[in-house]
């Protein structure tokens, strides 16, 4: 059995963007992505736009994901659970 996560980010404009985090391929949630002035420092994750890249490395938005404070409103975990589901029942 093989999850795969992956973030995706999106840039509107040099200083705002979003990382959506994907779970074999299905959408599972974006965040807004803190994206700072870096310069041309290497540091940062995803795309340096005129120094300004994100300081957000790709875990913290999975772990947000898995591991979400408003879970028990927003219900996260259940998206989650039914990717995972659906894989184990591949796997049978």
């Amino acid at each position: 059995m093989k999850y795969v996560f992956e973030v995706k980010r999106k840039r509107y404009s040099v200083t705002q963007g979003v990382a959506e985090v994907y779970l074999n391929g299905e959408k599972m949630i974006d965040f807004a992505d803190q994206i700072e002035r870096v310069g041309d420092r290497a540091n940062g994750f995803g795309e340096n736009i005129d120094g300004w890249q994100s300081t957000t490395p790709d875990e913290e938005f999975i772990k947000a994901l898995l591991f979400h404070p408003f879970d028990a409103s927003y219900h996260y975990s259940e998206k989650v659970r039914e990717v995972l589901d659906r894989g184990a029942r591949g796997c049978v």
